[in-house]
């Protein structure tokens, strides 16, 4: 049976009835669906696993509460249940005395024990651990889900001081002005008002090639500092009108903004001028490199220094998407953004804007 139905598909692929470009087009539309179905399928095996690992967590805990058990009755249930489960990892000291302290941690919070379903284990554990605030371990917990975060670039992200930028960014550009609502609201989550660059290893003044070069060097981990959905095209990129040649520093694609993204770098304070040559750099690329079903193409200024009323300013009239971000070169925020943490109630109004955004 099966070699006349390979032999009646291969008449049929003589007879020309299989157009290559639609078999493809279903080709993938099944690729996609084949990948949801095992996303969900690992998302709900995470959310019993977590569930579990909470539960395990509350019986052990108010049984210690109630009979008075201590820290030894963790030892002996692992060594128990890993005699029962040895092909299960999860049930070390170590990782039974998380569950106890995951439980604890969120037991009164159901914002966040709702939350804590949404990501795994490992990431769990590094917010439980490395996070002694509600507020950061919202914000961490979101952005995780959001971004789909692995635990590598979740210790990054809390090393570089993600959070605090997140309560100090006053994001300086004329999207509202220059995209559409559609895109707007888009952009908004991907694009930062400052990022860290301590992963370059510099330390004083330096110029901008070197700047470039180091940045090239450095490309993954400038793209994790970036964010999720940026893709490298090329540095220096050039394009040629009439017979002038012109380069933009770094040129991105997003995966998620369907744009291209150009990225001009400035070691010294932001002044007018920048504007407006990245005005004639988006102008370029909108005619000459974007494709037809391409949302319009960004810019980005990365400069040493801004002045947030200067930035207001020099984009007033500019006609294209631009945005002016800081970077810096240490670990260690600024004193000036350390002192402009906001009070309780303004960082639960920017929790509740990152949530709204969910939706």
């Amino acid at each position: 049976m099966d070699d006349i139905f390979k032999a009646n598909v291969i008449e049929e692929k003589l007879k020309g009835t299989f157009e290559k470009k639609d078999y493809l087009e279903f080709l993938n539309d099944l690729k996609n669906k084949i990948r949801q179905s095992h996303y969900q399928a690992y998302r709900e095996v995470n959310k019993e696993l977590i569930a579990l690992y909470g539960d395990m967590g509350k019986s052990i805990a108010e049984k210690q509460e109630k009979l008075g058990w201590g820290q030894k009755i963790i030892l002996q249930l692992s060594d128990d249940l890993q005699k029962e489960f040895p092909e299960n990892s999860g049930f070390s000291y170590a990782n039974l005395y998380r569950m106890r302290k995951f439980y604890l941690t969120y037991k009164d919070n159901q914002k966040l024990a709702q939350l804590v379903r949404e990501i795994p284990w490992g990431q769990n554990i590094v917010i439980l651990e490395k996070l002694k605030d509600d507020y950061q371990r919202e914000y961490y917990l979101r952005m995780t889900v959001r971004n789909s975060w692995s635990r590598s670039i979740l210790i990054h992200q809390i090393e570089s001081k993600s959070y605090e930028r997140f309560l100090t960014d006053k994001k300086s550009h004329n999207f509202d002005k220059t995209l559409s609502v559609d895109v707007l609201e888009k952009v908004e989550p991907f694009i930062k008002d400052a990022h860290l660059l301590n992963f370059l290893k510099i330390s004083g003044d330096i110029k901008e090639k070197e700047l470039e070069r180091k940045i090239i060097e450095n490309i993954k981990s400038f793209l994790l500092e970036l964010g999720v959905g940026f893709t490298f095209v090329g540095s220096q990129y050039k394009i040629v009108l009439n017979e002038n040649e012109y380069f933009i520093d770094l040129l991105f694609y997003h995966r998620h903004l369907k744009c291209l993204i150009a990225i001009e770098l400035k070691t010294d304070k932001f002044i007018p001028e920048y504007a407006g040559k990245m005005n004639f750099y988006l102008n370029l690329l909108d005619d000459k490199v974007k494709l037809q079903d391409e949302n319009p193409s960004i810019g980005l200024i990365l400069c040493r220094e801004k002045d947030n009323i200067v930035v207001e300013y020099a984009l007033r009239t500019i006609k294209k998407p631009v945005g002016v971000a800081e970077y810096y070169l240490t670990r260690k925020l600024p004193n000036k953004l350390l002192k402009e943490l906001p009070s309780p109630s303004i960082i639960e109004n920017k929790l509740k804007e990152l949530e709204e955004n969910e939706k």
